[in-house]
């Protein structure tokens, strides 16, 4: 998809989680930038679905479920107004699947009937973080970790109990997650952002998908992972849009 439909599609979905985000709701927290790095992931991976953990109030659910009618969106969250919201939203369309359980459930559930999801790990604002429990889930799919700290003091990021959502914290599971990329501040984008406040760090990575495409755009910035190794398989042809 071009940067033309990633704009036509982004802008013309409610902001509906205006009223319950501090980054004012909007399809990945109405920063377009997000959306971009998403369909050059989706479409050079050939994603044949986006698990998404977290719904809330579904602008982000409503967004991917329009963008790309030929993926299955598959959606969840524990709070049942939000299921029930967002049910209404994309309910219709024969592409999604929302449901009302806790993110590694729905992650152990439907992520073996597919063979190359791209994981969109968003559940947060509760006492029991999901975060490492769907990460030790994952075996196979690309994954994006929202709130994450890239260092950079435009974007913000997720902490629980002491806990940051870190490099640190991936390097649980360096063995799969060797290294990691962040979105990359300095990156040129086709689109501008838009979002003037509260912007979220982001977390990239590919865990048995063969080549890595991540190191070949400049929307991605690689972080070694503590206690991992790089690969040294062949990256294929650099891509520069």
């Amino acid at each position: 998809m071009s940067a033309e439909n990633v704009y036509r599609h982004f802008y013309r979905t409610l902001r509906l989680g205006a009223a319950e985000l501090s980054d004012g709701g909007g399809p990945f927290g109405f920063d377009v930038t997000t959306a971009l790095e998403f369909d050059y992931l989706i479409e050079r991976y050939d994603c044949d679905v986006i698990i998404e953990t977290g719904s809330n109030v579904g602008d982000t659910t409503e967004y991917l479920a329009r963008a790309y009618p030929n993926r299955t969106i598959i959606t969840c969250d524990v709070v049942d107004r939000y299921v029930d919201l967002v049910r209404r939203r994309v309910g219709f369309m024969p592409n999604t699947i929302v449901e009302k359980m806790d993110s590694p459930d729905l992650i152990r559930k439907y992520a073996p009937r597919f063979r190359r999801p791209l994981f969109y790990l968003d559940a947060h604002w509760y006492d029991a973080w999901p975060l490492e429990r769907e990460l030790a889930l994952i075996n196979v799919g690309v994954v994006c970790v929202d709130d994450f700290d890239i260092g950079h003091p435009r974007f913000g990021f997720d902490s629980y109990n002491g806990i940051k959502c870190d490099g640190a914290l991936l390097g649980r599971f360096a063995e799969k997650i060797p290294v990691h990329y962040t979105n990359n501040p300095e990156a040129e984008y086709e689109l501008p952002c838009l979002q003037p406040g509260r912007r979220g760090g982001k977390a990239y990575f590919q865990i048995g998908m063969g080549i890595d495409y991540l190191q070949c755009h400049r929307y991605f910035r690689q972080r070694p992972t503590p206690g991992g190794e790089a690969p040294r398989a062949d990256p294929g042809p650099i891509v520069r849009p």
